[in-house]
């Protein structure tokens, strides 16, 4: 056994044996995964299945601090906010997916507790101690992070570790980035969207990056009584460096389905009920407003010592293996790794790469613990295709990769039908 793994799993520190546990203990893991979206659910993922491989003498703790119990797909909720029966497809709550088993859970949410906590157990894995926090964390520092649970902010624990993966992404308005902590919430915020849809017969969707284009058009398709504009400060979009033939079928097939295109136009403020005030003087009075023209990157958990790493756009600053290093002032913390949307680096942000990048972390985190060195790289990323799908009007599927354009491919279309979460299941192993 290697040093490494010898320091680290001596290490392991439970202050109590209980599996469920409704307070906020401290307690060591010898991984930390913040945030279990893509990227973090698939580096525990691949670190369970690395671990199958590996030295079975004396167990590795992985702990994941996630505040929704389950895998929520970003990529369905444009269609799920309208469509209340698919979005019952769209949340995997955690104790329906596949070979994914925690031995402790610490929550405080009774839903939870009544439906993943029959699952929880003890030695429920056999080389692996996975514990799930269903919560937050509100500071990472270089060695143990502080969280709370979701109902009470006030009472904190920490977590110490010997690595960290920091894979916490970024929220958008709301519902496109759901308040909701478990599934039956989350079902909850789906139909009181639709049911503002509903109510509504004039509907402005503000910003035509990949979230308003989508959402414009699954509101259309699916309440095509409904006037819906898409309203966008340039003339072309999304704003993605891709070709512009790219842009202009989007656009064509947007306006297709029924959806308003109003490109040049920029927001200046939005008036008392809902009118819309354009920087030109003009004005738009809608019924309800969708803004979709921003998203923040939630960095602010990092704590003083390291926001160093947080970039002028609010990503986070890392290597070739993901790990947070500065490049002007070269500091480097080889133990700390960054993941998924926050990671500074020159690629369209999608849920490939984030499931790509867990992978990755994990194949180096092992390999460090048992092994003191690191295995693979990111990719030259200045010879990777660039490429994007996207789900415009009429549920035409608009698609550039390596600027070859296409309508409908019929690889996209199928994989579309459940808006990618059976490709991603399969790619979670889960």
């Amino acid at each position: 056994m290697s040093k490494i793994l010898e320091m680290t799993t001596a290490k392991i520190i439970r202050k109590t044996q209980d599996a469920i546990q409704r307070n906020t203990p401290s307690f060591h893991s010898n991984v930390l995964i913040v945030g279990g979206a893509y990227a973090g659910l698939l580096a525990l993922v691949a670190m369970k299945n690395h671990l199958r491989e590996r030295s079975k003498l004396q167990k590795i703790s992985v702990t994941i601090v996630e505040p929704k119990a389950g895998l929520l797909n970003i990529l369905g909720v444009p269609r799920a906010i309208v469509d209340t029966e698919f979005a019952k497809t769209q949340f995997v709550p955690l104790e329906k997916l596949e070979d994914v088993d925690f031995d402790c859970l610490i929550s405080n949410d009774d839903f939870v507790i009544d439906t993943l906590g029959k699952c929880v157990k003890p030695n429920n894995n056999d080389y692996i101690e996975i514990t799930y926090v269903q919560g937050s964390i509100t500071e990472l520092k270089s060695k143990a992070a502080i969280y709370h649970l979701n109902n009470d902010t006030k009472t904190t624990g920490t977590i110490e570790f010997n690595y960290a993966v920091i894979a916490a992404g970024r929220n958008r308005h709301w519902p496109t980035s759901p308040i909701a902590h478990n599934y039956e919430s989350y079902m909850d915020e789906m139909v009181d969207f639709r049911k503002k849809v509903d109510s509504c017969q004039k509907i402005g969707v503000i910003g035509a990056g990949a979230v308003g284009i989508e959402i414009a058009g699954d509101i259309k398709n699916k309440c095509p009584e409904k006037e819906v504009y898409l309203i966008h400060p340039h003339e072309k979009f999304p704003p993605e460096p891709l070709p512009d033939n790219f842009k202009e079928l989007t656009k064509n097939s947007l306006e297709r389905g029924g959806v308003k295109v109003m490109t040049g136009y920029r927001v200046k403020s939005e008036l008392k009920e809902h009118e819309l005030e354009f920087t030109n003087g003009e004005k738009l009075k809608t019924d309800f407003n969708y803004w979709c023209n921003n998203f923040h990157n939630n960095t602010e958990l990092l704590s003083p010592e390291l926001a160093t790493f947080v970039s002028e756009k609010n990503n986070v600053l890392v290597n070739g293996f993901l790990q947070l290093t500065h490049p002007e002032t070269l500091e480097h913390f080889p133990h700390l790794f960054a993941i998924g949307d926050l990671v500074e680096l020159p690629i369209i942000k999608s849920a490939g790469w984030a499931l790509y990048m867990g992978r990755q972390v994990a194949n180096n985190i092992i390999s460090l613990i048992f092994d003191g060195v690191l295995v693979e790289p990111m990719p030259d990323l200045t010879q990777m295709p660039k490429g994007m799908v996207l789900v415009a009007g009429d549920n035409e599927l608009v698609s550039s990769l390596d600027g070859v354009l296409e309508l409908n491919n019929k690889l996209y279309v199928e994989e579309y039908k459940d808006y990618c979460i059976g490709k991603i299941r399969a790619t979670l192993g889960a």
